[in-house]
């Protein structure tokens, strides 16, 4: 795979994305909304305790939360909810880049020159997942890094570990990355025989599925995932999108799309 195609075809989808209001939007406006949300939550959560039998349900999987007061406890339960919203941002925003990057450039007939120059399809679809993957760990991260510092300032320092322990930081930085793979991936095989964005987005959706099931059975303090979960879900994810990455790039048929996409 040759390095300066790989950036050159980069740095061209980067601009591409800037330009784009839609997808510019997509980008920075889930951030911008888990920045405030723990100020919100904190107001509605106040000095409110959890129900006896929640309260429970939660120490058994959390020990370490045993010396938080009533109060702290249900300021931890609801910030661990925000896990999962740092897990949708690498999914959805890398899904929405990938798709746009491939049927719009169908649609506005700017892919077939591509295709038509000896740039290899390894080379292409490992240039757009690139551009694709970044923007959505990125913003991930960096509204992370804005959320403990919120967290910290609204619930206390006794909950700065709770939004710093080993669960969250293999959620965002381990589990976080390897969706985001996932997620390119399923948008490029889908992009590869879709020719509608929404469409593609729609279908490649369902990696979301997962993710909503894994909050609501937080959320009801049945199911409170701990770093080693974490990581064994990231290998597994991995795993898939290796295969899912090679299954891609058999899919996407270059003679098809010069011929078939008119």
């Amino acid at each position: 795979m040759r390095r300066r195609i790989v950036t050159t075809v980069l740095r061209r989808e980067w601009s591409e994305t800037v330009r784009n209001r839609l997808l510019m939007s997509t980008i920075l406006l889930p951030p911008m909304f888990l920045a405030i949300a723990p100020i919100v939550l904190a107001g509605v959560v106040g000095e409110r305790a959890l129900p006896p039998e929640l309260a429970t349900q939660v120490l058994a999987q959390r020990p370490e939360w045993a010396s938080f007061t009533p109060a702290e406890l249900a300021g931890a339960f609801a910030v661990q909810q925000f896990l999962a919203f740092f897990l949708l941002m690498p999914a959805y925003i890398p899904l929405s880049i990938a798709t746009f990057s491939i049927i719009g450039e169908k649609q506005a007939r700017t892919l077939e020159p591509v295709l038509a120059t000896p740039i290899r399809t390894i080379e292409l679809l490992t240039a757009k997942a690139i551009a694709a993957l970044v923007p959505g760990i990125a913003a991930g991260w960096a509204t992370y890094v804005v959320f403990v510092a919120l967290a910290s300032i609204v619930y206390g320092p006794s909950l700065f570990g709770v939004v710093t322990d080993a669960s969250w930081l293999a959620g965002v930085f381990v589990l976080g990355p390897a969706v985001g793979l996932s997620s390119v991936v399923a948008g490029v095989i889908v992009s590869a025989r879709v020719n509608d964005p929404r469409v593609a987005q729609q279908i490649g959706g369902i990696i979301i599925v997962p993710i909503i099931a894994v909050t609501l059975l937080q959320a009801t303090g049945t199911l409170l995932v701990g770093a080693a979960g974490y990581v064994l879900l990231a290998v597994i994810i991995l795993v898939i999108s290796l295969f899912g990455l090679r299954l891609g790039v058999a899919l996407f048929d270059r003679e098809a799309i010069l011929t078939r996409w008119r």
